[in-house]
């Protein structure tokens, strides 16, 4: 298979010339290429007949194929252990998987798609002009709303949310003054004369209390019970309307910007939240290479899960396989994978998954890998996969094997129902106020007596 012909990918380019440094004539003079693969469809399938004989297929395998064919490469190709994995270091520090095939020279490449990690970079070698894949590995789970919404001050602060702290602060601010100017215009206006002026009714109800209580009244968007009749109070009426208008949209306009957002409902929200839950498991690729990262964390919540995988306690192991993955996406399931995996092998069953995290990491280039020590092999093979990135074959490839799955799980247009959770915030306002008026009218009730105490006069001991 070449570049000019390759099944349904002919025209994919002109015919690849041989007169390059790195000649084919220089490479094939090698022992036959061990090539090591395992089975992780859609990238290698591996099928083994009755006969005990073993054929293969997939979007790695064909790529490859394509770069011998070039390179006139002589080649064993061998199936490894599907829970082989893509390798990582066990707890001795020794390699697993296609790396460790690599590294400790029982094959000289490894159809497979790794990324560009600094320590699996220093013990193999990546075929890294171009990637054969992108990658973007996270946690998931399975969507669903927790049983009963968990009451925390993030939950109550919802309801400020719609506006900015320093707004919050500027509005307190501006019905302190506005509440200071009505009573002064009241109390000053009504000792001069005019028929402008406050009645004696009006300044009676207008003390300090009630300005301050009507101007927050206005602020949402409420009525008074007196209208200042003085044209100083009645400006100073008229600014605390038009401020509470002005604030009441805004604050409408952003709670409903905040409602029509589509959060994601999770059982559980951190690993924090994972390591709390003993009847949890957690499902990872064997040879991830985020394990190595777990090993040497600094948090010891991602210790933990280093542990998880070298006991297997608590572990559920995934292998590519449809019985996996539809495993991987059950409740109390915690899986470290990539979505494009579990869409390709359960389709729209997939997306009954979302993110653990709301931040999703980057996507990370992937590619093939091989021992070190060929450099001639490797600039050849990286020779041919910029021609066959250039000439359009790669992507050709990467539709032909890669594109079931893509873009299943695409978020859906709609209106977003208001859930009791959503509500929860506003209806704890209701035991709230119910507890400060039971605590207010206590202590109103202690100062009364207090006051009509401090009042009746002690009768005379030779009156008693």
């Amino acid at each position: 298979m070449s570049l000019s012909s390759a099944g349904s990918l002919r025209q994919a380019g002109l015919p690849w010339s041989s007169k390059l440094p790195d000649s084919p004539e220089n490479l094939t003079s090698q022992d036959p290429l061990r090539v090591v693969a395992f089975d992780d469809p859609p990238y290698v399938s591996v099928h083994r007949r009755p006969d005990g004989s073993v054929s293969f297929s997939g979007y790695l395998f064909q790529l490859w194929q394509i770069i011998a064919d070039e390179l006139d490469l002589s080649y064993q190709l061998l199936a490894i252990p599907q829970d082989s994995g893509y390798g990582s270091m066990d707890e001795n520090g020794t390699w697993t998987g296609m790396v460790g095939e690599l590294t400790y020279g029982r094959a000289d490449l490894a159809l497979t798609w790794l990324n560009g990690r600094p320590d699996r970079a220093s013990v193999v070698d990546l075929i890294d002009a171009v990637p054969v894949e992108r990658e973007r590995y996270t946690f998931y789970l399975r969507r669903g709303a927790r049983l009963v919404p968990q009451v925390t001050p993030t939950m109550l602060s919802s309801i400020f949310r719609p506006l900015h702290l320093h707004v919050w602060l500027l509005l307190l601010a501006a019905l302190l003054v506005l509440a200071a100017a009505l009573r002064l215009s009241s109390r000053y206006d009504g000792e001069s004369s005019g028929p402008t002026v406050e009645d004696w009714r009006a300044r009676e109800h207008l003390g300090w209390g009630s300005c301050l209580f009507s101007v927050f009244m206005s602020m949402v968007g409420q009525g008074w019970s007196v209208t200042p009749r003085s044209n100083s109070g009645r400006v100073v009426t008229s600014v605390t309307w038009m401020l509470g208008m002005l604030i009441n949209i805004s604050y409408t306009a952003n709670l409903i910007s905040h409602l029509a957002v589509t959060t994601v409902d999770r059982p559980i929200s951190s690993l924090q939240e994972f390591a709390e839950q003993p009847d949890w498991l957690l499902a990872v690729e064997a040879g991830a290479g985020i394990i190595n990262d777990w090993k040497s964390s600094d948090s010891a919540l991602e210790r933990g899960l280093f542990r998880r995988v070298i006991s297997g306690e608590g572990l559920l192991r995934l292998d590519g396989t449809r019985e996996s993955a539809s495993r991987a996406i059950q409740p109390r399931v915690l899986a470290y994978i990539d979505l494009h995996r579990l869409t390709y092998a359960l389709g729209s069953e997939a997306c009954a998954v979302v993110p653990l995290l709301d931040r999703m990491p980057s996507y990370r280039s992937t590619y093939l890998a091989m021992a070190k020590g060929r450099p001639q092999l490797k600039r050849a093979i990286n020779r041919v996969m910029l021609r066959m990135d250039q000439s359009g074959t790669l992507d050709r490839l990467k539709s032909m094997w890669l594109r079931a799955g893509r873009g299943t799980c695409q978020p859906s247009g709609g209106v977003k129902a208001l859930a009791f959770g959503d509500m929860l915030p506003v209806l704890l306002l209701i035991p709230i106020a119910v507890f400060f008026s039971a605590v207010i009218v206590v202590l109103e009730v202690i100062w009364h007596k207090r006051c009509r105490n401090f009042a009746t006069p002690s009768l005379p001991e030779e009156m008693s």
